[in-house]
């Protein structure tokens, strides 16, 4: 089962087809391209974690690959511990849709040298600011959970850091 049926999530479902595996696509939007292909297609808010398990239950896939960022990751824990297989693991997925945690990752455990950041305990246009202070301008403002670059924009100065705040905000992926 792929969470997940864009053009990468199609690739996946022709490799495993290819392999004789039966294929099942989950995507939030209608005809996604993976949905083409697969043997057999939902389309739900895989954010929605009881819309996300009666799939799953009715299903009872042998491997669940998360390919998308917005899944309820509660949910994806949760089927993890009662013995569905995920993969990458559950904790794997949720790291890798977590910025701050990614970037710890990256920075604290493995060494590597990033840029100087800061992390904003709420979305308050006003300590959000600060931060931009912090690090000085211009800066980007990242929704803390997405991907392919939304919820991202470059502020030149403080007067661009309500609307790339809200930009976060709306862009923001997944739950957890």
């Amino acid at each position: 089962m792929l969470l997940g049926a864009g053009e990468l999530g199609q690739e996946q479902i022709i490799e495993a087809q290819r392999l004789g595996i039966e294929t099942v696509a989950v995507d939030r939007y209608e005809n996604a391209p993976g949905q083409r292909l697969a043997d057999r297609r939902y389309t739900i808010n895989m954010r929605d974690g009881k819309l996300l398990r009666e799939v799953v239950e009715k299903e009872a896939p042998d491997a669940i690959i998360p390919e998308i960022e917005a899944i309820d990751l509660d949910t994806l824990f949760e089927l993890e511990k009662e013995g569905y297989y995920i993969v990458p693991s559950a904790k794997a997925t949720h790291t890798a849709m977590q910025r701050k945690r990614l970037r710890e990752l990256i920075a604290k455990e493995a060494g590597v040298l990033t840029s100087k950041y800061v992390y904003a305990r709420t979305a308050d246009s006003h300590e959000v600011r600060d931060g931009c202070e912090r690090v000085g301008y211009p800066c980007v403002i990242k929704a803390i959970q997405s991907s392919s670059g939304l919820g991202s924009t470059e502020v030149r100065g403080p007067q661009d850091v309500e609307e790339a705040v809200a930009a976060a905000r709306k862009e923001a992926r997944g739950s957890g």
